[in-house]
């Protein structure tokens, strides 16, 4: 211990400070429409219990093991909370949001029936979008022209629907199966006092960390359904 306090004092007699540990640096995050995705992303991990994390997991498994066998109810029900919240805004503006909502949600629920295609397709765009978003923000490209890698994933993920229609099935149920166990995970890890600090700095300061544990679960639930439907017949994606 004298040792030690007398190697302090030479050092500071000759006027030589000990090096500081380097701190942590967080990535500037991406502002879409004034808004910061990647915080909205982990203010939800943050209010989400050990409860609502476990029925996370749970969803996710439906969603990639058995999902493409009921994807017409996915369907309708993803497109019926899209009128849901269209809905609402428009109530709002009319005085009666609940109202909107609730017509909102039956109009295009209804219409996502005869037009189940073109709702895949949509579907499909949107996972795609998220997919080259987060490409592109992993591979350290400028932020400002991430819309670029987002434009590229929603193209190829419409266009999917029209050339291999159980191949974009596949894709935006594997993805929101994917989305599902990144949020259920990450919210049981963080209720965890000794992991939550390092998971924050891991998801705003590491570009790969994030696109890593959302797109490998997606591609891996992908080969999971293609093995499983040629696998066994009965299990087959419906026309």
């Amino acid at each position: 211990m004298i040792n030690v306090i007398n190697c302090i004092l030479a050092q500071a007699a000759s006027g030589v400070v000990p090096l500081a540990a380097p701190e942590k640096t967080v990535i500037e995050p991406v502002v879409i429409m004034g808004r910061t995705p990647i915080e909205d992303f982990w203010n939800l991990i943050t209010s989400l219990g050990w409860l609502q994390a476990v029925v996370c997991l749970a969803f996710a498994i439906i969603y990639i093991v058995y999902g493409w066998r009921v994807f017409r109810a996915l369907v309708i029900i993803n497109v019926a909370m899209v009128g849901m919240f269209l809905g609402r805004m428009a109530g709002a503006k009319m005085g009666s949001p609940a109202l909107g909502g609730v017509m909102g949600t039956l109009i295009l629920g209804a219409m996502s029936w005869p037009f189940m295609k073109y709702c895949v397709a949509v579907l499909g765009a949107a996972c795609g979008t998220l997919i080259g978003a987060a490409a592109w923000r992993a591979c350290g490209l400028p932020d400002q022209m991430i819309w670029a890698g987002a434009m590229t994933g929603i193209i190829a993920g419409g266009f999917l629907a029209f050339s291999s229609f159980k191949m974009s099935i596949m894709l935006f149920t594997c993805m929101q199966g994917s989305m599902f166990l990144v949020m259920g995970a990450l919210a049981l890890l963080n209720t965890q006092p000794n992991l939550a600090e390092s998971l924050s700095y891991a998801i705003h300061g590491n570009n790969f960390f994030l696109p890593l544990i959302l797109i490998t679960p997606t591609f891996c639930g992908i080969v999971f359904q293609r093995w499983l439907y040629k696998k066994e017949s009965g299990w087959a994606i419906p026309e």
